[in-house]
Order: C-alpha cells, then structure tokens, then sequence
C-alpha cells in the first residue's frame, strides 16, 4: 500500500490547517499519479472554527465600526486564501518551485483548479449565510479574521469600486429586483429567465457564491493566468507552487472587487422585506451569471494529480 502523507498548511504560530493527505498512485498503464484526499473536516471549516475560538470571550464590535475593505480582506483570507486548497499551493514553509517563475508553465492543475473553486465557492456560501443569520457574529468573524489570518493586503478602502455598490443596490426594493427579472425575461426570453430561475432555486446561496466566485475570482483576478499555461511539468505537492508576488496580486484583485458586492449583500440582508430569502437571491444570482456546470452542494473534491513527486 502506498505511503499516505499528511497536507498541512501552518497558518499561524498557534494554528495549522489540515488540507488532507496525498498517496503515490500507479494508472492501469503504469503512469504515476498523485491522489490528493481532501480533509474530514473542510478547511474552511477548520479555519471558522479556529476564529471564533481564538475570540470567543471578545465583545461584538458594534455595526458602527463595520469596515467593507476589512469585510472584502476577511471575505478572501477565509474563503480563499486559507480555507480553499489555495493555501496548499502557497505554502510559506515550503522551498520555491523554481518553475513559477516561468510564464509559459501553468503552476495549477485542472483537478486542483476545480477543487479550489469548489471549496471557496462552499464557504463563501456558507459565510453569506452567516452574514444573513447572525450578523453580530459575522462582523465579529470578520474582525477575527482581519487581525488573526495573514493577508498580503494590510487595508482596501471601503469605497473601492463604489459605482458597482451603487448599482448593486438600485434594486435593492421588491419593486426593483421584480423590475430587473422583467427585463431578464425580456431581453433574454421567458424561457431562458425560467431556466435560470428553476436551476438557482435549488440553492440560491450557493448559486449567488458561484456567480461572485466566477466574477470576483476566476474571472476578476490572474488566476486563470497562473492556471493556464504551454507548459505543464509535473506539479510539486512539497514545494511552493506560486511566487508571493503571484499571491499577493491575486489577493489584490479579488479583494478589491468583493468590496462593493459584500458591502451590497450586507445593504440586502440588512433591510427589512417580506421577500423571502430566494426571491431576494434570485435577481442577483441571475446578474452574478453563476456557471452552469458548478456544483450547487459539493463542498470539497479528491484530486488526481498527474506524475510522480519531483525530486
């Protein structure tokens, strides 16, 4: 039986994150592979748990002192930086993979890509429905997160992107978002509107967090740059796989652009209605285009990673 390894990822002084195990594995043709099992727990989870932990004799910060730049920074260091297999591949503790380097060779594999936005689509599901449920604890997590979880960006001002917050929240009534589904089933046809509708009701938290994912993550940010690539060498799981700068500028351009959509949902949740929660979703799921093949309730995902360790 294949030795089975540990994958942890040191956070902090104080807290590691279980991210699974990995195995040497042989294909029927005797090609080496890598399979990558994600953890029991999901590493979102892990850090959640750890958060509120840490702070649990803390008093709430009042509403008052809700920053969205720190909300934006909480919102990717919980579901991206450190609670998705994002964390593996940016390893501090690990020596550099010389290959990052190179622009032509893509530093991510198709199966860690897919697990990486499964896993932080699933918390940021998971964080939007705490930021509905409980907003004391959400602004206190939040808080947690800013000042416990390391992040390249130090501060993001609140008013990063403000035309996007202002239209976001134009429809923020149930006059406005019954107003925009109008216009979906206008300029795209009934047929399609009724589509989207019936697959985003499945699971419309999840459906919004697929949508914003895409937007903010796959799309918004230089990821698939660093996913893409001529050149696809066998991927270390025992070296740092992406630069500090690859990392930093990724956490840069996602953040920024969460700051007017988290500040938004916090404007939609905040405000009385007596909307349900899917027929508030609805609209913004549907404006966030979430990918018709993501997942709306896989949480994590094993990976079969191609070839053997490199030395």
């Amino acid at each position: 039986m294949p030795e089975q390894r540990s994958l942890t990822v040191n956070v902090n002084a104080g807290f590691t994150v279980d991210a699974g195990s990995w195995q040497e594995r042989v294909e029927e043709d005797q090609a080496p592979y890598r399979l990558v099992s994600p953890p029991h727990a999901t590493m979102y989870r892990q850090v959640l748990s750890y958060l509120e932990e840490s702070t649990r004799d803390e008093k709430v910060p009042p509403k008052s002192h809700l920053h969205f730049g720190e909300v934006a920074i909480a919102t990717v260091a919980l579901c991206i930086r450190w609670g998705s297999y994002f964390a593996v591949l940016a390893r501090r503790d690990l020596p550099q993979w010389a290959a990052a380097f190179e622009s032509e060779v893509s530093c991510i594999g198709d199966g860690e890509m897919a697990r990486i936005n499964i896993e932080a689509s699933a918390a940021l599901s998971d964080w939007i429905d705490l930021m509905r449920a409980d907003q004391p604890r959400f602004r206190k997590v939040a808080k947690a997160a800013v000042k416990l979880l390391p992040f390249p960006i130090a501060q993001l001002d609140g008013s990063t992107y403000y035309h996007r917050f202002r239209a976001l929240v134009a429809f923020n009534s149930a006059h406005g978002r019954r107003s925009l589904m109008d216009a979906f089933a206008r300029d795209f046809g009934s047929e399609w509107f009724e589509r989207q509708k019936a697959r985003i009701l499945l699971n419309p938290t999840r459906a919004l967090a697929n949508g914003i994912l895409n937007e903010h993550w796959r799309n918004g940010s230089g990821i698939e740059d660093v996913h893409a690539g001529s050149i696809a060498p066998p991927r270390p799981l025992t070296q740092r796989r992406l630069t500090r700068a690859q990392e930093a500028l990724l956490m840069q351009e996602s953040a920024e652009l969460f700051v007017p959509t988290m500040r938004a949902l916090y404007s939609v949740v905040s405000k009385p209605s007596e909307e349900t929660w899917p027929e508030q979703t609805l609209p913004y799921a549907i404006a966030f285009k979430p990918p018709t093949d993501w997942s709306l309730d896989e949480q994590t995902r094993a990976i079969a990673l191609p070839g053997a360790e490199p030395e």
